[in-house]
């Protein structure tokens, strides 16, 4: 089957690989580019396979009707049993979803949250200069993304605390249908489904309420809909930003010549972000389900088979990438994978970006010099994350 040594081992949900998968990754793109492995307990698919170099995973995302969502982008997971939204659907039913975001998340919306984001950077990094050091992820990266989460929805920031450990516990573990993970996704159905009531009497210019007004084939929106949505924005706006912002502090802290370049010219920033987002992949892969069977490489995945598409392979390809291992804040990267491609392009793209770049700037304005301890690092995921969760930074 797979042109690799036997004893060649590499499990993307094995904690042994979270650390630096990237020579695992290149020994695939070379001698394996679609690699078949058994899933750990088979529940819904007895194996899958992974898809390394940045051409065939390019293509895969924008084959749609090869590379379905539609059996969700998890691997070996029961998607009835988590909350419905667009990244498990295909067309028609995806895009009339997607039509509906497009229209409330616009740039003018996404624009006036960087003077928030400011305030509040700032003033989590003010609290903790007197300490000498933090925790990256717990006291500062998973901070940002929840409260801006707060303020797109207009939530209540008493609850964010509440929204973290319902991210966390669906989305930041190994099985995202354990007892937990269920438990969580039925408290947060339950919030959502009282808050769209709550917001179909009191209408504002919020996100939610924004949606609630849209329509799908000239019909309003169902609550469940709607809470679908919530669920969405819930899922996506936390974990892969709160990820970024961790590890980009652990990578300018392995690469403090870099962070020097941006401390001393700020203006670097709108370029170098997407860099920091190549370099990182927060997402490092993400399923789906082929319609017919597929020739890469020297194997044929067949009809109805997982593929675990690797996006932080395809970010890392040499024949893309000129020293894709290293973090070069002048490069000039004109595009990557870390928001996916095609119809599932990302569409929270522009508030992460805008997130990470506000959360690192600022760090490097009131900490120019830090540390991580490296020991002091865990890793808690690889894939559909690469999840810290905790890194100590010392200042």
């Amino acid at each position: 089957m797979n042109s690799l040594d036997s004893d060649f081992d590499f499990d993307p949900f094995d904690e042994r690989f979270f650390g630096d998968p990237y020579p695992y990754y290149s020994i695939l793109r070379e001698r394996a580019p679609a690699y078949r492995r058994p899933t750990a307990e088979g529940r819904v698919w007895p194996h899958y396979w992974m898809i390394s170099r940045a051409q065939d995973v390019n293509d895969a995302l924008a084959d749609w009707q090869t590379f379905s969502s539609a059996r969700g982008t998890l691997i070996d997971t029961d998607i009835s049993l988590i909350p419905i939204n667009m990244f498990n659907m295909d067309p028609p039913r995806h895009d009339e979803h997607r039509e509906i975001l497009a229209r409330v998340l616009t740039p003018k919306r996404v624009a006036a949250l960087e003077p928030h984001l400011r305030e509040m950077s700032a003033g989590i990094l003010d609290g903790l200069l007197d300490s000498g050091s933090f925790d990256a992820a717990k006291d500062y990266a998973q901070l940002i993304p929840t409260l801006t989460m707060c303020e797109l929805l207009d939530l209540p920031t008493s609850d964010r605390e509440q929204f973290l450990k319902w991210n966390l516990d669906t989305l930041a573990g190994s099985d995202f249908t354990s007892e937990g993970a269920l438990a969580a996704y039925a408290e947060m159905a339950d919030y959502w489904k009282d808050l769209v009531v709550e917001r179909r009497k009191h209408r504002s210019e919020d996100l939610i309420s924004q949606i609630l007004h849209s329509q799908t084939e000239g019909q309003e929106l169902s609550d469940e809909e709607v809470a679908g949505f919530c669920s969405l924005l819930h899922d996506g706006s936390q974990n892969t930003t709160m990820n970024t912002i961790a590890n980009g502090i652990i990578s300018f802290s392995r690469c403090p010549d870099q962070r020097q370049k941006l401390v001393s010219a700020p203006e670097r920033w709108p370029r170098a972000v997407d860099e920091v987002l190549r370099f990182i992949s927060p997402v490092q892969g993400l399923a789906r389900v082929t319609t017919r069977d597929v020739d890469i490489g020297d194997e044929t995945i067949p009809e109805g088979d997982q593929v675990l598409l690797l996006y932080g392979s395809a970010n890392h390809d040499p024949s893309v990438f000129d020293r894709p291992e290293e973090l070069d804040v002048d490069r000039d990267v004109k595009s990557h994978w870390t928001f996916g491609n095609g119809i599932h392009f990302c569409l929270g793209n522009a508030v992460a970006r805008l997130e990470t770049r506000i959360a690192l700037e600022t760090l490097f304005e009131r900490i120019p010099e830090y540390e991580v301890e490296e020991t002091s690092i865990v890793r808690n995921q690889l894939v559909p994350t690469r999840g810290i969760g905790q890194a100590r930074v010392v200042f």
